[in-house]
């Protein structure tokens, strides 16, 4: 049974960045690969003025096609629109003295183990995809933690139970 994703993709927090290597070596390939790769909201903390330019330059010189950009908005602005953020775009405060509680980083923690998702072998059993041929091109992994071992341990072995 195909079920067709119904979310939108987000980007690690400065996540576009580290694409290349030194982070932000070549911004205009990573923002192009980036949006083209699925990437509906990237998290742009700083100088987003920087990322509205490149990615309008590259919608204009049609490197972008105006088609993914609409894609991701019909994603993003449903999401908006149920979470009431044109009404109310501000964090509501009173809520501060319960972040970082036990039973949140518990339920935090389950809803990882729940959420894993195990790649798939491929659409041929005659041809499948996993385990990689060792002369398979090269695969990106990219963010903050994609060279660390610890953050790619499973659940039940990272966090130890109480």
């Amino acid at each position: 049974m195909l079920i067709k994703f119904q979310g939108f993709v987000i980007s690690d927090w400065q996540g576009i960045d580290r694409i290349t290597t030194p982070p932000g070596a070549n911004y205009t390939y990573s923002v192009l690969t980036g949006v083209n790769a699925g990437i509906d909201m990237i998290m742009v903390p700083n100088d987003y003025a920087q990322f509205i330019d490149t990615l309008t330059s590259l919608v204009n010189k049609k490197f972008i096609p105006m088609s993914r950009i609409d894609d991701a908005v019909r994603r993003i602005l449903p999401v908006k629109f149920t979470m009431d953020l044109f009404e109310n775009p501000l964090a509501d405060l009173s809520f501060v003295g319960q972040l970082g509680k036990k039973e949140h980083r518990d339920l935090a923690r389950e809803a990882v183990r729940k959420s894993l998702v195990p790649l798939k072998n491929g659409k041929s059993t005659s041809k499948p995809l996993l385990p990689l041929s060792k002369k398979a091109p090269k695969i990106l992994v990219a963010g903050s933690h994609a060279d660390s071992l610890g953050y790619h341990l499973p659940v039940s072995i990272r966090y130890k139970k109480p």
